[in-house]
């Protein structure tokens, strides 16, 4: 209960869940910080593995979204965000904003995609950054479309697949060595074309956008990553964004 009431008044009043007596290395906490959006998202720790979420509060995420019921379900789906997740078709998204012209676009992803549930996968994620962009603009996240294709959103897959291996973990669908590995198979993808938290920051809602747009929340959302990459008490100023 007491966990409950600790995750309700940190995803309400916001702030920063530290576990300060941690025995973690500096870089195994640099490591769980790329799920940092996520985590104050629902008022977890941000610098432990346990995030502090009562069993009922995990159950219902798994239920809600993501079709966890088991180990089972639950390797596929860390196995999706580490091998695919949102950001396999950003290469398709940025020629899309150069084509501009919707039958040229829709022509282009039929010719690039295999099925037809990534060709809808993918037109669907070209809507929402058309529709993103401004709004991304709006609250100074991005400064213009070429900034938008320079962050790219590999934050968010990297910040849900290091949330979601804490969560399984602590539920006990993985095991603390399948844990780090995912860990640091998402590191590796926040690496690959990030150099900064803020610009993780940025990209974790660029990626969420690609996901659902600016409905669900997106101001709160956005807040929380500008808080990590702007307030002097937020861990992100304190480790390193760098290996």
């Amino acid at each position: 209960m007491l966990s409950f009431f600790a995750s309700f008044y940190y995803a309400v009043f916001g702030g920063f869940r530290i576990d300060k007596n941690t025995n973690l290395s500096t870089d195994q906490q640099r490591k769980l910080l790329l799920s940092g959006v996520f985590s104050c998202q629902k008022g977890a720790y941000l610098n432990v593995v346990t995030t502090g979420l009562s069993a009922g509060s995990r159950e219902q995420m798994f239920g809600q979204g993501w079709d966890i019921t088991d180990r089972e379900s639950a390797i596929a789906m860390l196995d999706y965000l580490r091998d695919e997740g949102t950001r396999r078709f950003f290469p398709q998204v940025v020629e899309a904003l150069k084509l501009k012209n919707k039958q040229a676009i829709q022509q282009y992803i039929t010719e690039t995609c295999e099925t037809e549930d990534d060709m809808y996968a993918c037109w669907e994620q070209v809507k929402f950054a058309f529709e993103s962009i401004e709004p991304l603009m709006k609250q100074q996240l991005i400064k213009d479309e070429a900034d938008f294709v320079r962050i790219g959103p590999d934050a968010w897959d990297a910040g849900r697949l290091v949330f979601m291996a804490r969560v399984c973990n602590e539920h006990g669908y993985i095991t603390n060595e399948e844990l780090w590995d995912y860990i640091e198979a998402a590191d590796d993808i926040a690496h690959q074309t990030i150099r900064s938290w803020e610009d993780f920051g940025k990209s974790y809602i660029i990626g969420r956008c690609l996901w659902c747009g600016t409905a669900n929340y997106f101001e709160v959302m956005a807040d929380h990553a500008k808080e990590l990459y702007t307030k002097e008490k937020s861990p992100w100023k304190t480790i390193p964004f760098d290996k």
